[in-house]
């Protein structure tokens, strides 16, 4: 987990870890993904019991349950100040040479506390800990973000995500000019001057816009003299260039914190290529993309440039897990979706992605594009499809996150686009050549100076 803490707001509960030297980092790591992503809990670390009782005394009210990982015996006066009387949940994980007499500690302690065995839980434990700890919540009536979905509307569930996450500090805030751009974008009856409006209220955007679209990926190698703002509208329109505009946006709005190695660029020229060739595969009618059960049009731009935003908040706050994951990937030539279920992860970065998007109130289409573009299901609709095909093209031209990935198509999809092997062969020579130069030099100019 990455050392960076952010201080919970004062009126936000969170939940306290205490980490002795010598726990492993990975149940930190395990603890932090669970609380954060799962039941949507900001987290803060204490280093030792003493100073949990120091944050206890200080943000008392706002700490709704402490988790104790201790290497080394627990002396009574500290667990009871930790449970805070028996206030607090508190879950107390030990090694089993500590396990009995932690067990007798707890049970005069009183309260709600919960001895776990360290020593058990596997070097992948999340669905370990989370076994453990969900019966405990259940009883407390916290419940998971994820609770009973499939038995209520989207909408409630949208804002039940948006009122947990609200000030969860490892998920990143889309900037208020995108979403408005957004808004633009998506509806159908607003005009080229609501999007000129709202990209003037951003005078860097319009900047780097015009930088972008006077290339020949949007303007054409025959192109006489520059666009303005409105000459790019009219001639690209709304929807292509509100997409492009808000690209820039994101590119240069979301900074990687210092501790983290992810690297930014990477993921963009991926992003950024995935959105890409999605235009060109749906402009160019290069395959069916049936739009009966999806309208494609307003989203595709927005949900291929943003299906993998889960990567980066993993690699922004959980630098080393995301490290490990990425390094899985590559060396055993797999998908870093299928690296993520070999370590047992209880949050993957399709579900990272739609948290972000539902807490931004994004479209319900737009969030299950980005939940499932690795699993599209046995019917997948048209924008699910167009992203998925986008995304393993985009690898297989050498422009994913790691340069050595390579696309793995779902048969499902390819199905519905009425495409086989040899189709996505001839799909990759029309884009190989002039369409990698291009992605290359909008991802330079979105984020040059």
């Amino acid at each position: 987990m990455s050392t960076h803490q952010t201080t919970p707001d004062a009126d936000q509960e969170f939940g306290l870890i205490v980490e002795q030297a010598g726990v492993r980092p990975d149940l930190v790591k395990q603890l932090s993904l669970i609380l954060n992503y799962v039941y949507g809990y900001n987290t803060m670390l204490a280093r030792s019991p003493m100073e949990a009782a120091s944050l206890l005394v200080d943000r008392g009210e706002a700490v709704a349950h402490v988790f104790v990982l201790a290497t080394t015996e627990l002396p009574a006066a500290a667990v009871g100040r930790l449970s805070d009387g028996g206030r607090l949940p508190l879950f107390l994980l030990v090694p089993e040479r500590l396990l009995e007499e932690t067990q007798t500690l707890a049970s005069e302690v009183g309260g709600s506390v919960t001895v776990l065995d360290m020593d058990q839980i596997p070097e992948h434990g999340g669905s370990f800990l989370r076994s453990k700890i969900d019966p405990i919540f259940h009883e407390l009536g916290i419940g998971a973000l994820f609770d009973r979905a499939q038995h209520v509307s989207f909408r409630i569930l949208q804002q039940r995500v948006e009122r947990r996450l609200k000030h969860l500090h490892t998920l990143p805030t889309l900037p208020e000019v995108v979403l408005r751009i957004m808004e633009v974008v998506a509806d159908p009856n607003s005009s080229p001057e609501e999007l000129e409006e709202v990209l003037r209220s951003d005078p860097a955007i319009v900047h780097k816009l015009l930088q972008v679209v006077n290339t020949p990926a949007f303007a054409g190698a025959a192109q006489k003299g520059e666009w303005t703002l409105h000459d790019a509208i009219v001639r690209l329109g709304r929807r292509k260039l509100g997409s492009v505009a808000l690209q820039i946006k994101l590119i240069n709005s979301l900074i990687k914190p210092e501790e983290s190695g992810f690297d930014l660029r990477r993921f963009w020229i991926h992003s950024v290529g995935t959105a890409h060739i999605a235009h060109k595969i749906y402009q160019g009618r290069m395959v069916d993309v049936d739009e009966e059960e999806v309208d494609v049009e307003p989203h595709y731009w927005v949900a291929a440039l943003l299906h993998d935003i889960g990567k980066l908040i993993l690699g922004f706050f959980f630098w080393e897990h995301f490290e490990r994951l990425s390094t899985m990937s590559n060396s055993e030539q797999m998908q870093f979706h299928d690296a993520e279920e070999r370590l047992g992860d209880l949050v993957s970065h399709e579900q990272l992605g739609q948290l972000l998007l539902m807490r931004a109130r994004m479209a319900e289409t737009l969030v299950r594009c980005v939940g499932g573009h690795h699993d599209p299901g046995t019917v997948p609709d048209g924008l699910m499809a167009l992203v998925h095909v986008a995304d393993n093209l985009c690898k297989d031209l050498g422009l994913g996150y790691g340069a050595d990935e390579r696309g793995l198509y779902d048969s499902n999809v390819l199905r519905v686009l009425g495409l086989n092997q040899e189709g996505i062969v001839e799909l990759r020579q029309q884009l190989e050549g002039d369409t990698v130069a291009e992605i290359m030099e909008v991802v330079e100019r979105c984020t040059s100076n």
